[in-house]
């Protein structure tokens, strides 16, 4: 079997080579199946480390810890990267994106937990130790708890101090990368000048301190991707909350047959045989409602025959009456007629016989 520090490489290995910049998609079947199983391995790890070989105890310093224990140590901090890259295979994406917020919600959790492990050794940067004292819930940190806010809209100071934060640990990141490269280079080389032991445990506790770094940059990005996941939830919800009530509004007034989910029949008569009142009921004038929804806004279907409809545009005046009479058949037998036509004609021939062709509208040219 092989021993707990060759497990712990094979899983760090695993996570550099084949999670962190792998050729699948996050989302593919396979990339969730080797990330699945690297998640249980590095449980079953931990299991081990902090519970039955107990290299950890509460009562020591980082002294006191050997200095092949203290890569260990880093066991949360991978737990985290893993975890936030966790995705649901649900088809249904709301039931996918909640699942990815308790993702990220574990996520922090574990990172915040490999934070805390450093700050008990008081091997935790200063600036993300103080971070810490700000979350209100440890484990459940919120975005506003990472930075000073802003008193109001015009106050410029917290977004100053923010960027003077970010620039310290931007650059104390460079320094811990540079001193990495050294630290390398000296136990590669295996100077005799220097103690071998004493330069790796140098090397774990500057990779822990990065490793901090990175888990505060991280728990950051975590917390903005819960917030936009937290807000497309709230609203999914209240857009399923509201077409669900619109569409037992329309089906309550679409349904003919009165149908009720309630107890009591509402088909049953309004008053028994002595009178006495079975149901609720309102006197209302149902033909004139139905006509006045008619004439109003909406697709209503007609409600009255045609006769009806007609005595209705009469009543309101809406049918044009009278015009002028019909003209009359002419009677060629009529001699008055004929003259009358004749003379017509005439007086046709003579004024076109006057007036020649275009000396009408010459748009004043002559």
């Amino acid at each position: 079997m092989a021993s707990i520090t060759e497990q712990f490489n094979v899983i760090i290995s695993t996570y550099s080579t084949k999670l962190e910049h792998s050729s699948l998609r996050q989302d593919s079947p396979e990339y969730q199946e080797l990330l699945l199983s690297t998640i249980k391995k590095l449980l079953n790890l931990r299991t081990s480390v902090f519970d039955k070989l107990a290299l950890f105890s509460v009562n020591e310093t980082i002294d006191d810890v050997s200095t092949t224990s203290i890569k260990f140590l880093a066991v949360d901090y991978y737990l985290g990267l893993l975890i936030s890259r966790r995705q649901s295979n649900d088809s249904n994406v709301t039931q996918k994106q909640s699942m990815k917020l308790i993702y990220l919600k574990k996520s922090i959790e574990s990172s915040v937990n490999f934070l805390t492990i450093l700050q008990d050794y008081k091997i935790l940067n200063p600036l993300i130790g103080e971070k810490l004292g700000y979350f209100k819930d440890r484990y459940e940190p919120q975005l506003s708890e990472l930075y000073a806010q802003p008193k109001n809209d015009k106050d410029l100071s917290a977004a100053q101090l923010k960027r003077e934060e970010k620039i310290k640990l931007f650059q104390r990141n460079k320094e811990i990368d540079a001193k990495l490269h050294h630290l390398e280079s000296n136990l590669k080389n295996d100077d005799e000048d220097h103690d071998h032991d004493e330069l790796l445990r140098e090397l774990y506790l500057m990779r822990l301190e990065q490793f901090s770094l990175n888990t505060f940059n991280n728990i950051e990005q975590n917390l903005y991707e819960c917030e936009m996941l937290s807000n497309f939830l709230k609203s999914t919800a209240h857009q399923n909350k509201s077409s669900s009530a619109r569409i037992q509004k329309e089906s309550s007034a679409s349904d003919s047959t009165d149908f009720t989910d309630k107890l009591e029949s509402i088909n049953k008569p309004l008053i028994d045989k002595k009178g006495q009142v079975l149901r609720n009921f309102t006197l209302v004038d149902k033909r004139q409602q139905l006509q006045q929804k008619v004439r109003g806004y909406g697709q209503y279907g007609p409600t009255m025959s045609v006769e009806e409809f007609l005595d209705k545009e009469f009543e309101d005046g809406r049918v044009l009456q009278g015009g002028e009479e019909p003209e009359q058949a002419p009677d060629e037998e009529n001699m008055a007629w004929q003259d009358k036509e004749t003379y017509k004609a005439r007086e046709w021939d003579e004024f076109k016989e006057s007036h020649s062709k275009g000396s009408g509208n010459t748009m004043n040219r002559g």
